[in-house]
């Protein structure tokens, strides 16, 4: 994989098979060197797709509208994981959805059970709107790589600052970041929502707010560290997260 690699939404080519009925795929990242694949499905009111843990535990994050999924409505912001071993239906609501699909290319080496579905809705994410005292910025946990059955992570970035700029830093982990609102701005150059961003382990970046401010989900494969490129400042991003907004608390799907 290039060290970063970028896809916007016009030009992310749409699926030639594999659609369901009702369901326009988008393809973002899926080439065999590809460490993380990533999908966009848009779901017309009504139309159903099937989710299926395999070969690799899937994550699927509600970017519009509202799907129901194991006898629960999941709204915008809402998330489900389908770990390898299980399935399920999502059918979206009145409005149409769209979802973001994620997942490793290969399952790790020694894999953790799988053999559920976890749901969670909007309503239960656990959010803060800052994630420092006097900060500017808020975020949300989906997954914390710290689940006993799988192990992918997803959080949520809100920059509230237009032209905000990050510090040089890297990630110990292969990442997708997704624009869903504001833009991102890397070098001369404005990417709006729909831009995703693969970003190798261990590259150093950094990047600005727009204008209007910032808004993305981040996905891994487990759980990051976070380093300065002057090696100043290291995180364990998993305890940060839990520290500042606690762990998601998932509901379980029927079998």
């Amino acid at each position: 994989m290039a060290k970063v690699s970028v896809m916007t939404l016009d030009k992310a080519p749409v699926a030639k098979t594999g659609q369901a009925k009702g369901v326009e795929t988008r393809v973002y990242f899926d080439r065999k060197g590809d460490p993380i694949h990533m999908h966009m499905h848009k779901m017309e009111p009504g139309a159903t797709l099937t989710l299926q843990g395999d070969p690799t535990d899937r994550l699927a994050y509600v970017w519009e509208g509202e799907i129901t999924a194991g006898g629960e409505t999941l709204d915008k912001r809402s998330s489900l994981i389908v770990e390898h071993g299980r399935s399920t239906s999502i059918t979206a609501s009145a409005k149409g959805a769209t979802l973001l699909e994620f997942n490793m290319r290969e399952r790790p080496s020694d894999p953790r059970a799988g053999g559920h579905v976890h749901l969670l809705p909007n309503r239960i994410v656990p959010r803060a709107e800052k994630l420092s005292e006097g900060g500017t910025a808020g975020g949300a946990l989906h997954a914390d790589a710290h689940c006993e059955t799988c192990e992918i992570w997803l959080h949520e970035n809100d920059f509230y600052l237009g032209d905000h700029e990050t510090v040089l830093h890297s990630h110990s982990e292969d990442e997708v970041i997704f624009v869903r609102d504001g833009a991102i701005k890397l070098g001369n150059r404005l990417y709006g929502p729909g831009t995703a961003l693969a970003i190798g382990a261990n590259v150093k970046y950094e990047f600005w707010s727009g204008p209007e401010g910032l808004s993305f989900v981040n996905f891994r494969g487990a759980s990051p560290t976070y380093t300065t490129a002057d090696g100043s400042h290291v995180l364990d991003e998993a305890k940060f997260w839990r520290g500042v907004v606690g762990p998601p608390q998932y509901i379980e799907a029927a079998a």
